[in-house]
């Protein structure tokens, strides 16, 4: 497929996530840090969009703003037609668990978990300490089923302490889908890894998007890495500069 046609493709697919003039601001010490400027970035349905940019230039902070986990000083942010920052805090936390699965640098994962009770973690999430594990039944099969397609069905009951870092990172994945969200945010996700573990898990990345058309949005420094998605957005001085497929 040329670019042309690639270009037209995704064009014209329906936007999933509109971030419009996005604007944030922190406070360190005395100062007032300005990270984004007036960003801008939509996502389709079914896109794979890499974002890239030097270290401190707020590729990081605009993946939080997208995912719900933080929330912008000003500009909007729409989510399939949703204008999230109108939600209420249930509902913005309902949002977070069940449309976005997020995937971290340092995995996050709950060291004193066995790797089958980490994946469960998002299915478990929203209800009362007592009907916790009776919610987190029906997505066992997934969990399951996930960690078996991603070569871990004989780690299910080890600590992330007994796991290299390209399998804690298969079993961040593996969270990250077991409530079958929209958009995976992918945080610098093979930042930690040595190459040949960061190619892996960017295979299982792409091959998601691939064979079930799994919609990505992924920050790294890395221009290989990058090179790979169907699209490369660059955030340079808090705005996006340039959109390349």
């Amino acid at each position: 497929m040329n670019n042309t046609t690639m270009t037209s493709d995704f064009t014209t697919r329906k936007a999933m996530l509109e971030l419009s003039n996005i604007t944030k601001t922190f406070r360190l010490g005395p100062a007032d840090v300005r990270v984004l400027c007036g960003a801008s970035l939509t996502v389709r349905e079914g896109e794979f969009v890499a974002l890239v940019g030097a270290s401190g230039s707020g590729k990081s902070t605009l993946l939080h703003i997208a995912g719900a986990l933080e929330s912008a000083d000003a500009g909007s942010v729409m989510f399939r037609g949703q204008d999230v920052s109108r939600l209420s805090r249930h509902s913005r936390h309902r949002l977070r668990n069940h449309a976005f699965g997020f995937v971290f640098q340092l995995y996050h994962l709950l060291p004193e978990l066995s790797v089958l009770e980490n994946v469960l973690l998002p299915a478990m999430v929203c209800a009362p300490w007592y009907k916790a594990c009776i919610r987190a039944r029906p997505g066992k099969r997934r969990a399951l089923e996930l960690l078996e397609q991603l070569g871990l069905k004989d780690r299910l009951r080890h600590r992330p302490s007994q796991l290299s870092g390209g399998e804690r990172q298969r079993v961040a994945i593996a969270r990250a889908l077991i409530n079958e969200p929209a958009l995976v945010l992918a945080d610098e996700p093979t930042g930690n890894l040595d190459p040949k573990t960061g190619q892996t898990i960017l295979d299982v990345l792409r091959g998601l998007h691939k064979g079930s058309g799994q919609s990505i949005l992924l920050v790294t420094h890395d221009i290989h890495i990058a090179a790979q998605a169907d699209r490369v957005v660059t955030l340079q001085d808090g705005k996006i500069v340039a959109s390349t497929l």
